[in-house]
């Protein structure tokens, strides 16, 4: 889930001054900010980015203690955010989920902030939402799903206060449903909160059943094929039979979205693999799981395919077996290789920062 919204902020220009931030100093934050949301890696940015959070700390925290803030304060605190949530991103990308978590507070006190100067202040809680769903992306990899479940839960409860603002947002909408895409496929993955996951599929299967209805309509091939897994595998739990029989019914409907000329993620390529091998077609099922690559994004235990019922029927099969012995040793030795230490210097740290 990508930050797109915030490049809205770039609109908000100051004029007047208040708080005795000058214009020199919201122009500063303003072009730093511009070019975080324009660069896909920080590291260059970083000792700007450190160095303008800490210079920014006295004007914020007037801003946080002040009863009203003015529109012009309010587009130097919507700055200042960015930088902060950009940088604890960063650093969870670095392994420094320690040092992260004190700039995903003050992200959170800026926000707040924002959300009690204009309740309704839209920006600020699309962006706050999706800071929380990126913030979840990072904690996938947690034996114990709770931290990533809490970021999932903080995030829809803030999109669905923007689909009650502003219900024919279209942006507000695709990114609701795909926070609780996310946090159903959570629930399905640890077993946990039948009568939550049932909520979630009652309302996620109304997206799915109007693609279904007309598979010539523009919509996203990929979020078709997560929510008829998602639909799917819920079949599957309540009645196998009756989920053998929708797949089979819809089989026409969903290769259709496949067979479009597109690139599959890791998590499209799993399901294929599993709607293939329910329907007996074991070659392209095993074509599907041959595809599947490591990154720091994708990648699935193998035990998560030891213990998948939809791949039962290839678990005697000479050519998945060979798949699957290579598979858990290209995810050991990458697994093995993936730096679990955080690399800042430990003389650049969190406090020096904000001092």
């Amino acid at each position: 889930m990508k930050i797109k919204i915030l490049i809205f902020l770039l609109s908000l220009n100051a004029s007047i001054s208040y708080a005795d931030i000058n214009d020199d100093e919201i122009q500063t934050i303003e072009d730093l900010t511009d070019q975080v949301l324009a660069t896909k890696n920080l590291a260059k940015l970083e000792p700007q980015i450190k160095a303008q959070i800490q210079k920014a700390q006295p004007n914020v925290q007037k801003l946080l203690k002040a009863k009203d803030i003015e529109y012009n304060d309010s587009v130097y605190l919507h700055n200042y955010a960015i930088l902060t949530s950009g940088y604890a991103e960063y650093l969870l990308e670095q392994h420094c989920t320690t040092l992260s978590q004190p700039f995903q507070e003050l992200t959170e006190q800026a926000y707040f902030a924002l959300k009690k100067r204009d309740p309704k202040d839209t920006i600020a809680i699309n962006n706050l939402g999706l800071f929380y769903a990126q913030m979840s992306v990072y904690y996938r990899k947690n034996i114990d799903p709770t931290p990533r479940l809490n970021y999932l839960l903080k995030a829809e409860q803030l999109f669905e206060t923007l689909m009650k603002l502003q219900p024919d947002n279209e942006e507000y909408e695709k990114n609701y449903y795909a926070v609780l895409s996310d946090k159903l496929m959570l629930l399905q993955k640890y077993h946990r909160d039948q009568n939550e996951q049932k909520r979630l599929i009652n309302i996620l299967k109304k997206t799915l059943f109007h693609y279904l209805s007309d598979p010539n309509q523009a919509f996203d091939a990929g979020n078709f094929i997560i929510l008829a897994q998602q639909y799917f595998k819920y079949l599957n739990q309540e009645d196998p039979k009756l989920a053998e029989k929708w797949l089979r019914d819809n089989q026409a409907k969903i290769e259709a979205v496949v067979n479009k000329n597109r690139k599959q993620t890791q998590r499209e390529k799993e399901f294929l693999a599993e709607f293939y091998a329910l329907l007996g077609q074991t070659v392209r099922a095993l074509s599907y799981l041959k595809q599947l690559e490591f990154s720091d994004e994708n990648n699935t235990e193998p035990s998560s395919f030891e213990n998948e019922p939809n791949l039962a029927n290839l678990r005697l099969n000479p050519e998945y077996q060979k798949w699957f012995k290579q598979y858990k040793q290209d995810y050991a030795a990458y697994r093995k290789a993936i730096p679990k230490v955080c690399k800042i210097n430990q003389l650049e740290t969190t406090q020096d920062t904000l001092q």
